[in-house]
């Protein structure tokens, strides 16, 4: 029969292992749903806002451009251990990490909102030629890189149409 000290000094740190790992994945899940929740809120509130913002090269109104100018955001953001975690498992093997895609859909999400609100704030009434760019940024360990984060970086031609209508 074994000790039991022996038993309770193996079974010790495989719990709390367990509990910080799922620690880990639920209060980053719930942090993450917190997130969207408000950024939902604040793209609702500006739903009625006629200030689009499109990929198109040319303005979606035939009317006269008043003014125009380079508007431009980014945002950095990380994975939680979790997904980090996870991310490596499926990285052994290949395939989607699945784990990264809420944070990623959230980071061109925010930098994008965050592009559309910098132009209202500056009197503009249309961004055209959105781009967003993703990087990654990677901190080096002993023998490989490790993701520490990703930078979402969108920029845009804003324009502003002329008050008459030629």
């Amino acid at each position: 029969m074994a000790d039991p000290t022996i038993l309770f000094c193996q079974l010790v740190p495989i719990t709390l292992g367990m509990f910080v790992w799922l620690g880990s994945w639920l209060f980053g899940n719930l942090h993450q749903n917190k997130l969207l929740l408000k950024l939902d809120m604040e793209e609702k509130a500006l739903a009625g806002t006629p200030n689009p913002v499109s990929n198109l090269s040319n303005p979606s109104q035939a009317r006269q451009v008043d003014s125009s100018s380079l508007v431009m955001e980014s945002i950095s953001v990380g994975p939680s251990w979790w997904q980090m975690f996870t991310g490596g498992i499926k990285g052994l093997f290949g395939g989607k990490i699945h784990s990264y895609d809420k944070m990623l859909t959230y980071g061109r999400r925010v930098v994008i909102h965050r592009l559309r609100v910098q132009a209202i704030q500056s009197g503009f009434d249309e961004v055209i030629n959105l781009r967003v760019e993703t990087s990654m940024i990677s901190k080096k360990s002993k023998n490989d890189d490790k993701t520490a984060a990703y930078e979402f970086t969108a920029y845009g031609t804003a324009i502003r149409y002329s008050a008459s209508q030629d």
